[in-house]
């Protein structure tokens, strides 16, 4: 295993997570539903992080108590994104420095391929949910990139943090009906003959 000092690699060293590695890549490389995409293995190893500083700070972990704070935290609505980072920050857990060392798909991706050099078999239609994913992430990142430098100019203002969500759609052009990319693929249609 190389280390070329992704942050995926960073983040493992400064949270003493090393022995999480085996784990990413056992379930990339799993068979059927153990099998982890490179947005499910992001958000295990985010909530990991979580958890353990939760717990450090002798927060309540047991359950789904983790991933319902990080998918609060990292959801669409900021008012409750800021009251969970609030009650983290009560509560001890460094949420500043841990949401800057939480993880994106792209870069796990990144971490098994060159990093580790870990290779798989793909299934049907993973790599075009794959690219889907890959390109995302990189609008998104150009995006934030931007709203940054508009921040530090002084054109861009919001009360509190500013995140990023970029959606890929679909839209039908006969019947005018857009969906989510992601829920298309999920369902197998972008519009269908009833309406839909």
């Amino acid at each position: 295993m190389t280390r070329n000092g992704c942050k995926v690699c960073r983040v493992l060293d400064d949270h003493d997570m090393e022995h999480h590695e085996s784990r990413l890549v056992e379930d990339w490389q799993a068979d059927g539903p153990r099998r982890r995409g490179y947005r499910k293995l992001a958000e295990w190893l985010n909530v990991t992080m979580l958890r353990r500083e939760m717990d450090a700070a002798g927060m309540e972990t047991l359950g789904e108590e983790g991933q319902s704070k990080y998918r609060r935290l990292t959801g669409d609505d900021p008012t409750v994104a800021a009251e969970v980072r609030q009650s983290l920050r009560d509560a001890g857990v460094p949420v500043d420095r841990l949401e800057d060392d939480f993880v994106s798909y792209g870069v796990v991706r990144t971490h098994l391929k060159e990093c580790l050099d870990a290779e798989r078999e793909h299934t049907s239609g993973e790599w075009e949910r794959d690219a889907i994913d890959i390109a995302s992430e990189h609008a998104a990142e150009k995006v934030r990139e931007a709203v940054r430098s508009l921040e530090n100019k002084g054109e861009l203002d919001a009360i509190g943090d500013v995140s990023v969500h970029v959606t890929v759609e679909l839209e039908d052009e006969d019947t005018h009906v857009r969906v989510p990319a992601d829920r298309a693929i999920r369902r197998g249609y972008v519009s269908r003959d009833d309406g839909r």
